[in-house]
């Protein structure tokens, strides 16, 4: 038999399998654009992906047809590209041998929602200055406080949102971090949905809408598998021994934040990151290699699914939609949790008290007060008054003036109670601006004094009209 009619004998076989014809066989309607909806999707599905390492057992719950495979092969594609060799040392261990690991950058498959980002940080003690902080910086000034925000009265300029936290060092930080949630319901119903309308295509006979839904499980099945066989990281600096205290401030807009606490704890704050760790180079190939696979099949489904009948198109779509939904729903929810539970991990509850002012100048006398009054560290006044410098960047005659007068209270430890002073050189209007500075100073101390609990723990307060800074 030549392979003509072996090829014939198969499809009648085939046929005769099939009692009735597909629904939809007489219609002359064609879904042109059922392709396109494969390449939509893609960052909702990129997140589902980087939540592996974090939930234990999800990636074996990875195997159905999901929308987005170009974006999220891309995506994978650059996750690989990333990747840099390096040894692990045991601490217990031999200190000349190490074992040989593969580390990627886990914020890739973020890029779109800004986790890999956070603000600006400068240290009051330290002097460190970081332009771009890690994504527990961003997470701490979404945080809600326990406590109601307090709002503070004063001018009317533009509203800013203060934050004092105070950290404390999590006994016993694990540098892997593994949750064990319990698995979703909802987990099956894209598998089983995808699942079910490959087995329809297949029973009727739209073999490319069969074709390209059994390609979608695999590929995203297998993508699932590699990245989740490799192990969250969280990685910070530790701080030399007698390093001062790591207070300082995070800088976002409208938003600012007072970090007290230690050297070790801001630095997991400002520049913690988060890595994927693979135990060997032969992992990380395969994540490329699915990536490649993942990119075809979003051509392949560009080729192809156009072909098919529009009973075969429907089940595509039905495959996609089920899974878009779940994706969607596990983006948006379980990310959020997941999030948390990393802040919880690493941060533990740390006190948080926020207050709403109603101008920036206001808001930065605020925080230098409540940096001067902390017996741990008394601080250097030149480095909070390049902080002043940077928070309100205007170097105008009446600023610098105004400034000064503030500096000086800072260092004799005053109360801010100003009289009227005298500078001939100033025009009406800079005078007028003079006595609105002044007064907004006046508003963040009598602020300060009112809630100073809340800001500074009992065992770091000083005597309640503070310390002198050293000049």
């Amino acid at each position: 038999m030549n392979i003509a009619g072996a090829l014939e004998a198969v499809q009648a076989q085939t046929r005769s399998l099939i009692t009735y014809a597909p629904p939809l066989t007489n219609s002359s309607f064609i879904l042109q654009s059922t392709s396109v909806a494969g390449l939509l999707g893609g960052e909702e599905a990129a997140s589902t992906v980087a939540l592996l390492q974090v939930c234990d057992k999800r990636r074996w719950l990875g195997w159905y047809n999901s929308p987005g495979s170009y974006i999220m092969g891309r995506r994978i594609r650059r996750l690989a590209h990333s990747a840099v060799e390096g040894v692990v040392f045991d601490p217990d261990g031999d200190p000349e041998s190490g074992t040989e690991i593969v580390e990627i950058d886990h914020s890739l498959l973020f890029v779109h929602d800004g986790w890999s980002k956070g603000p600006a940080f400068r240290g009051a003690y330290s002097g460190s200055v970081i332009r771009e902080t890690g994504p527990l910086a961003s997470l701490l000034l979404k945080r809600p406080p326990k406590t109601p925000c307090i709002a503070i009265e004063g001018r009317l300029s533009q509203r800013v949102n203060v934050t004092v936290a105070s950290l404390k060092q999590v006994p016993g930080l694990r540098e892997h971090i593994t949750f064990y949630p319990r698995p979703h319901v909802f987990a099956t119903v894209p598998i089983l949905a995808s699942l079910a309308t490959c087995i329809i295509c297949g029973l009727y006979g739209q073999w490319y809408a069969f074709s390209m839904i059994l390609l979608g499980i695999l590929a995203r099945g297998f993508a699932c598998v590699f990245i989740g066989s490799g192990e969250l990281i969280f990685d910070h600096p530790k701080p030399a021994e007698g390093s001062p205290s790591g207070d300082g401030i995070l800088d976002y807009d409208h938003e600012l934040a007072l970090l007290k606490g230690e050297e070790c704890v801001v630095n997991a704050v400002t520049r913690g990151r988060m890595l994927f760790r693979f135990r060997s180079k032969q992992a990380c190939r395969m994540v490329e290699s699915c990536s490649i696979l993942l990119i075809v099949q979003a051509i392949a489904q560009l080729i192809l699914i156009p072909q098919s009948q529009l009973f075969g198109q429907l089940m595509f779509l039905v495959s996609l939609a089920v899974s878009w939904s779940y994706n969607l729903w596990l983006s948006s929810v379980d990310k959020e949790e997941v999030r948390k539970e990393i802040f919880r991990e690493v941060l533990g509850e740390p006190n948080l008290a926020k207050f709403t002012f109603l101008n920036r100048v206001s808001a930065v006398v605020f925080l230098l007060l409540a940096l001067s009054c902390d017996r741990r560290s008394p601080g250097n006044l030149e480095r909070l008054k390049k902080i002043m410098d940077a928070l309100l960047p205007n170097d105008a005659e009446v600023w610098e003036i105004w400034k000064e007068t503030v500096v000086e209270k800072l260092r004799n430890g005053q109360k801010f109670q100003f009289e009227d002073s005298h500078h001939p050189n100033l025009s009406a209007s800079d005078k007028t601006l003079l006595e609105n500075l002044l007064g907004d100073a006046e508003s963040a101390y009598a602020a300060f004094e009112e809630h100073r609990a809340k800001i500074v723990p009992q065992e770091e307060m000083t005597k309640s009209n503070g310390q002198p800074l050293q000049p």
